[in-house]
């Protein structure tokens, strides 16, 4: 396969990406690594923890019109303008609105990667085999498994 794509062991935990947020400004150069996502396929959008946008110099918050669903019911959302972030080192999403998460205990998982990602990428996980596969690319053969 000559794709760009990301191969991951699964060894029965969720399935955590690093990332990187592209800041608030440009004089910001003092940006947290080191930070994961976690997959949620279950989330519409990909979210970020209020602590973690703060130190990316981010600060300018909005309450969402609409209620989510979240596991703990539903619920307005804040959300943020970020200038954008690239995923696993290597898949670059440019200016995007993602939820503010409140409230987060996690220091190292800082948010999860939401649908408005994932649905613009193909990813195939195998618990057989303990691996997930992450794309940018359309993987042909899979259609016919689909078909």
């Amino acid at each position: 396969m000559d794709y760009l794509h990301l191969v991951a062991n699964l060894n029965g935990k969720a399935i955590r990406l690093p990332f990187m947020l592209t800041p608030a400004n440009a004089s910001i150069r003092d940006i947290p690594e080191n930070h994961l996502l976690i997959l949620d396929t279950g989330a519409d959008s990909t979210a970020l923890t209020k602590e973690f946008l703060k130190r990316s110099g981010y600060g300018n918050y909005q309450r969402s019109g609409s209620k989510k669903s979240t596991a703990t019911g539903e619920i307005k959302l804040l959300t943020c303008e970020i200038n954008g972030l690239t995923l696993a080192n290597q898949f670059c999403f440019k200016k995007m609105h993602v939820d503010v998460l409140e409230n987060w205990k996690a220091h190292t998982v800082v948010g999860v990667i939401g649908m408005d990602i994932l649905s613009q990428m193909t990813f195939v996980l195998s618990h057989k085999h303990e691996k997930f596969m992450l794309t940018n690319q359309d993987i042909p053969d899979l259609s016919r498994f689909f078909a």
